[in-house]
């Protein structure tokens, strides 16, 4: 079964079925003057929820990071040790993107515009997850879950 919406608004919170879902695609564009965009696979729709599988934040300018991507888990309401790779960040204000995450059995593959971008390793069962959630400074064309 595949869910898709077309021009969701942000903060855009979507709930799951983790049993079936392999792959969550996003489209869509940071506006100019973008301060960040984050993504959440989590416990429950809360904006601070306890369990956070994975976290992929997009920072263009925020706090001490510039054109940087964190990644990170939340576990037993406790965010662990931020991950921010070496990657170079593939995102501009006002382009398109498109990010494809794949939900393997350890680990999340993400993929940015059709290019192998990083892996996360899971620390969290994607068993107890439930939940896509969306926010902060992005215009989404596309959310696919499958």
């Amino acid at each position: 079964m595949v869910k898709s919406f077309d021009n969701p608004e942000v903060p855009f919170v979507c709930f799951m079925d983790t049993e079936w879902i392999q792959k969550i695609t996003i489209k869509g564009r940071a506006p100019g003057g973008a301060s960040r965009f984050t993504l959440f696979l989590q416990r429950g729709p809360e904006s601070e929820p306890d369990e956070v599988a994975f976290v992929f934040d997009a920072r263009f300018n925020y706090g001490e990071c510039c054109e940087k991507i964190v990644t990170n888990c939340k576990i037993e309401g406790n965010w662990q040790m931020e991950e921010a790779g070496e990657c170079s960040f593939p995102f501009y204000p006002e382009e398109p993107f498109k990010i494809k995450i794949v939900v393997e059995d350890d680990y999340f593959r993400v993929k940015v515009n059709g290019e192998e971008f990083l892996e996360y390793g899971q620390k969290l069962s994607m068993k107890s997850i439930n939940c896509l959630r969306i926010e902060n400074d992005v215009i989404l064309d596309k959310v696919k879950l499958e």
